[in-house]
Parts: C-alpha cells; sequence; structure tokens
C-alpha cells in the first residue's frame, strides 16, 4: 500500500531514536502484510514469558516427546536434494518448520540493557543440523534434506557417539566452507528446549570450546562448527561491533532475551536489526563500512515495509522456491 507523502515527511520529521523507543508502529499507520503482527510487540514479549512460566511442565513434556520422536524415526527423506531434484525432493516432516525465527525489532524493548544479549550474524543459508545414528543430516527451515556428512558433534558419526543424537540452528556459510552455530536444541540426547536462551548459549559455548575438534576440519568433521560471540545488552555494545572479526561475513545482529526458550516460529523474544540500523535504532556508533545504507534507503520503517512486500509476493509466486537465505530465516522482514 503506498504511504502519503505527508505521512513520511512526519516520520522524517521525527528522532529516529525516540520513534522506535517503545513505540510499536502503529497498525492505523501502516499495513504490515505479514504472517505474523508486528504491532504491540512489547506486549506480545511478556504475554509470552508469561505463558512460558505458566505452563513450564507441558515445555518441558513437548521438548522431551520432540526429542524422542527424532531418535526414533527412521528419516522420511534418505536421499538428499540435488539441484535436478531439489523441487520434488520428499520432505522430512519432522523438520518442516522447526527452526525458530526473529521478529524486526520495531521497538526496543523495555529491560533491553538488563534481559537481553545480542550475536553477530554472519550470511549464509539457515540450516537445521541434525546429528543422530552415526550421520549428520542438514535440512532447510521447510524440512528438505539437503546434505549428509561426518561429524564431531554426538552422534553424528559411526566411530564416537553413535547412538548419541544433537541438533543445532546454525547459518552455512559457503566461502568459508563452515557452520556458524547460532543456537542448540538438544546435545548428545540432552534437550534444550526447556531451558532459556542464556543457559543454552552457555551451554553451547561450553561444548563448542571443550573440543578444538569442532572448530577443524577433518575425517569425522568435514565441515567446521564455529561458535559465534556474544554481549549483554548492558555492556558496551559500540566497542563490541567495532571490535568484530573483519573476516566474519556479516549480514546482522540478532537480539536474545535472556529467558526466552528455543520455539518453532517467529517469537518477539528474538528480534533483528540489519548493521546499518544500529545507530539509527539504538543510538551506538558502527564502523563506517557497517553503516553503508543501501540505495533508496529512506529509514527504517519504510526499510522493512518495503522488504516485507517483496517477500510476501516472492512466496505467494513461488511456494516451493529453495532461497533459505538468512534474510528469510534470520531477519525477519
Amino acid at each position: 500500500m503506498a504511504q502519503s507523502p505527508g505521512l513520511l515527511n512526519d516520520i522524517h520529521e521525527k528522532n529516529s531514536r525516540s520513534l522506535f523507543y517503545k513505540k510499536p508502529i502503529k497498525k492505523d499507520n501502516y499495513n504490515l502484510d505479514t504472517d505474523y503482527d508486528y504491532s504491540h510487540q512489547e506486549n506480545r514479549r511478556r504475554d509470552l514469558l508469561n505463558r512460558q512460566k505458566e505452563s513450564r511442565s507441558a515445555v518441558v513434556n513437548s521438548a522431551r516427546a520432540i526429542l524422542e520422536e527424532v531418535l526414533l524415526s527412521e528419516g522420511e527423506c534418505d536421499e538428499p536434494a540435488t539441484i535436478d531434484n531439489q523441487y520434488r525432493s520428499k520432505r522430512n516432516k519432522l523438520y518442516i518448520n522447526t527452526l525458530m525465527l526473529s521478529e524486526w525489532m520495531i521497538d526496543v524493548p523495555e529491560n533491553f540493557c538488563d534481559e537481553w544479549f545480542m550475536l553477530p550474524c554472519p550470511k549464509g543459508k539457515r540450516a537445521l543440523i541434525v546429528a543422530r545414528k552415526g550421520k549428520t543430516q542438514v535440512f532447510t527451515r521447510r524440512g528438505i534434506k539437503i546434505i549428509e556428512f561426518n561429524s564431531a558433534l554426538p552422534g553424528g558419526n559411526y566411530e564416537h557417539h553413535s547412538k548419541n543424537n544433537t541438533i543445532l540452528d546454525c547459518i552455512w556459510v559457503k566461502k568459508d566452507q563452515s557452520y556458524y552455530v547460532l543456537d542448540v536444541l538438544s546435545w548428545s540426547n540432552q534437550t534444550l528446549l526447556d531451558c532459556d536462551a542464556e543457559f543454552r548459549h552457555f551451554w553451547l559455548s561450553s561444548k563448542l570450546e571443550e573440543s578444538p575438534e569442532f572448530s577443524e576440519q577433518s575425517k569425522f568433521n568435514k565441515y567446521p562448527f564455529v561458535a559465534l560471540p556474544k554481549i549483554f545488552c548492558n555492556e558496551n555494545l559500540s566497542d563490541f561491533v567495532h571490535n568484530l572479526s573483519p573476516n566474519l561475513p556479516l549480514d546482522g545482529f540478532l537480539f536474545y532475551h535472556r529467558k526466552g526458550f528455543y520455539m518453532n516460529g517467529h517469537s518477539p523474544l528474538v528480534t533483528w536489526l540489519k548493521p546499518f540500523m544500529i545507530s539509527e535504532v539504538l543510538g551506538i556508533s558502527v564502523p563506517p563500512e557497517l553503516d553503508k545504507k543501501p540505495e533508496g534507503y529512506l529509514d527504517f520503517t519504510h526499510y522493512i515495509l518495503s522488504k516485507s512486500r517483496r517477500k510476501k509476493i516472492l512466496e505467494s509466486s513461488n511456494e516451493l522456491q529453495m532461497d533459505v537465505t538468512v534474510n528469510e530465516d534470520c531477519e525477519e522482514e
């Protein structure tokens, strides 16, 4: 829906930080044509946290059931998809829409400094890694198996711990031939779906740092699994951004609420910003190379609206497209 020049001019005249801090986009101002409701993001965060507390036992039971199903299943799709058969490939129903998807940070959370941490997200393809029964399989968010190989993950090869299972949420970066690990669903038969984000990431960092075999290429680990740095939002975010490795192919930043559980689908407890939005939304400085705006960029609001519409058109025109870039899976337009 085209916006009136007057409305856009009014937005440009406002200070960007005051515009977004605790002020969600109004539904009567914009038609957010997406598959979830952007409005009242802070309210949805509180509601979700309350539901997690009230139904923790149900979450624990559900997590155990999912893990047991993975362990007992034989897999519905034994052959990985190829260029020729990717659109005909049978999806594994067990892994369809398993990944947790972020939302744009429409409003800065009220407890941003105390309850959130930030993670750099590399540019690549989203991947669900399932290591079980002596092999490691990679699935898209739509449940399509794309590759199988040996890994050092528990359950990932026949030589070591083949009876275990591990499930990771990763980004595949082709240039590095590596999987960057965003999150963990289970590790060595231990489910973490009933654990909050702070504990999951602590566990993940500890396990990946325990042994160099995970980050090295070898006979039993075809592709490295790389841990990502994180910072709590009560620390100096600007220094963190300035000190990021220039070798990391950065696509944006993910923000996790410390107490959020891993859930499939969109979650207001995981939000997302592009690097060039950081100064506008959070008011912190970033290196000049990260602050470069795309051509035609007006402001944060205009950008996410145009991305949302474009995504909707693409999905409508080709529902089976294999586009699983981080723009779909890590950020949410």
